[in-house]
């Protein structure tokens, strides 16, 4: 039996002996750090949570199964490991996340953008983590109503001032834009900050779906309608919310404190103001949105971030804005830090991008298609999926099928799922040790094995 690498340090010391870099699968499983965090936790932790790690942890190991390929002429067989699939898991999550984002800007109009950022006040942070459930989906409609009803979308305004606004502006200018919104609920430094990174189409379609109709040069809305809008409108769904079913601050021990004020709490943050940042105009979508969705289906931190990981204590580096986007580094105890990771993992089918106006699964087939005969644009073919095979050629393995004793093509010669034990075996590894890329064996070692 002929293996290329042994794993079993990669677990203690942190850092994977193939890359160099750091693995979050290492940090929790290090000194039992996963196990000591449910204890910590006194088992509240989050289905969700559960799920995600449980299938990160399990990523590339017996569990999940593999590929055996067979070279007929020499009898060398390559192990090809499963993946777990996971957005928790950087590898798996940076897949996904390219493929997906192809997919996406094959959908996109080529138009004008505009890309914006709304924020929420550190009063209502810590409420939406505990009613994450409800209040998520207030800040994505009050978001899509803000931005619609100034460009008159026919979406009813709650300030007087954007009111009067819209109604001296000439009906021909007013239109129904493409909006595009993914919410992100992390700082660069991994603390709980809910926002919505929004892009729009400097234009839309108008009201009688005749005419294109471009937004202004120098801007999409008025940057402190738009702000007031988003801010009331937020207030009114909170309220709403809570209105339908009561809501609470969960980290709150006392029966008696969990409930909260929502009147004197909304009452506050209706006098502050709500800050939203509005982009330069942008000839494309893909840049904005390869940012945005940077981090929707993978770990909300990188890897390569990472810098220790020791004596209990994990150090990783992160832009701090408040010094001007400086490289800053921050050490945390290794519980507190795998807590700050997992409080961003979402609800199973909870949708972290979604699409309203013109981008609106309602109005998609239909508007999509007549924006694109008024913009003279074709419809774009969606990229085909990247096989394994690929994704390795583009990492630089040319040949990743090719028997790398005699250079003869590989062929799949058998799937093996759901056998932990006797894949471990096969391995001569434990049924939870990562499988080492570019494993070889023979067919005689999986023969007296099957036998």
């Amino acid at each position: 039996m002929v293996l290329t690498y042994r794993v079993t340090r990669v677990r203690y010391r942190g850092m994977s002996p193939w890359t160099g870099v750091i693995t979050l699968a290492a940090i929790f499983l290090a000194n039992n750090n996963w196990k000591r965090y449910l204890a910590w936790k006194g088992g509240q932790v989050r289905l969700a949570v559960l799920r995600h790690v449980s299938r990160m942890l399990s990523c590339r190991t017996p569990k999940l199964g593999l590929h055996l390929f067979l070279c007929e002429a020499c009898g060398t067989v390559k192990v090809v490991p499963h993946s777990c699939k996971s957005t928790f898991c950087a590898s798996c999550g940076k897949v996904r996340t390219d493929r997906w984002c192809k997919e996406l800007l094959s959908d996109m109009l080529d138009v004008p953008y505009r890309h914006l950022v709304f924020t929420i006040p550190w009063e209502l942070r810590l409420l939406i983590q505990d009613n994450r459930d409800v209040l998520f989906d207030v800040l994505f409609r009050a978001a899509a109503d803000a931005i619609q009803g100034l460009t008159g979308a026919k979406v009813a305004l709650e300030g007087r001032k954007s009111q009067k606004w819209l109604e001296a502006r000439n009906p021909s200018k007013q239109f129904l834009p493409g909006i595009l919104i993914v919410l992100h609920t992390f700082g660069s430094d991994l603390k709980w900050n809910p926002h919505l990174h929004v892009i729009v189409t400097a234009g839309g379609l108008s009201h009688d779906g005749k005419r294109w109709v471009p937004a202004p040069k120098r801007y999409l809305v008025p940057a402190p309608l738009l702000g007031t809008e988003w801010k009331l409108k937020v207030i009114r769904g909170i309220r709403e919310a809570h209105k339908a079913k009561p809501l609470y601050r969960r980290r709150l021990r006392s029966d008696r404190r969990r409930r909260i004020d929502i009147d004197k709490l909304l009452g506050h943050i209706r006098k502050k103001r709500w800050h939203i940042l509005i982009g330069p105009s942008l000839k494309s979508a893909e840049k904005a949105v390869r940012y945005a969705c940077r981090y929707t289906k993978r770990p909300v931190i990188a890897e390569g971030r990472i810098v220790r990981f020791q004596d209990g204590y994990v150090t990783f580096r992160f832009k701090d804005y408040h010094k001007g986007g400086a490289q800053s580094f921050k050490k945390l105890p290794v519980l507190v830090f795998m807590d700050r990771l997992l409080q961003h993992l979402p609800e199973k089918n909870f949708r972290q991008v979604r699409h309203y106006g013109i981008f609106s699964n309602a109005k998609r087939t239909e508007a999509l298609g007549l924006a694109r005969r008024l913009l003279a644009q074709r419809k774009k073919r969606r990229p085909v999926p990247e096989t394994w095979e690929q994704r390795r050629k583009a990492a630089g393995n040319r040949k990743p099928l090719s028997c790398p004793q005699c250079g003869h093509p590989m062929e799949l010669w058998c799937e093996l799922y759901g056998k932990p034990r006797y894949i471990a075996s096969l391995l001569g590894i434990s049924s939870d040790e990562i499988i080492p890329p570019d494993t070889l064996l023979t067919r005689e070692d999986v023969q007296a094995v099957a036998a």
